[in-house]
């Protein structure tokens, strides 16, 4: 994911001040989708402690799939990060097409073209 991009995310939601991003170019669709009902979510919440602030410190890909870490957990908050990590299993990581889980090394979505990329080592 290019630094811009990670960067405005960052400024337009201050509990995403830190996070830290390690996911392809193609799950930045779901991603920004993702934090704007997050964003919605966390609005409702009232915090009477600054201390317990919402926080996301990564979004990255684990087994296939996106996952975001984001504190307190709330289930809210939690079932919006749940839903996108099932949708993210259907999107390629590369191009952000129609994709599924390939497994090999690493477990990945890839779309057929990307998986065929992947299978044959070249470069996304």
């Amino acid at each position: 994911m290019a630094a811009d991009w990670q960067d405005e995310l960052r400024a337009r939601y201050a509990w995403a001040r830190r996070t830290s991003f390690q996911i392809g170019d193609g799950w930045k669709a779901l991603l920004a989708e993702t934090f704007a009902q997050l964003d919605a979510a966390i609005a409702k919440i009232p915090v009477d402690d600054p201390a317990l602030a919402f926080v996301c410190d990564e979004v990255k890909a684990k087994y296939g799939s996106m996952r975001i870490s984001i504190m307190p957990d709330v289930d809210e908050v939690e079932r919006i990060c749940l839903a996108a990590e099932d949708r993210s299993e259907t999107i390629c990581e590369v191009c952000g097409a129609l994709g599924r889980v390939r497994e090999g090394a690493w477990v990945t979505v890839r779309c057929g073209e990307h998986a065929d990329r992947l299978a044959a080592g070249t470069t996304a």
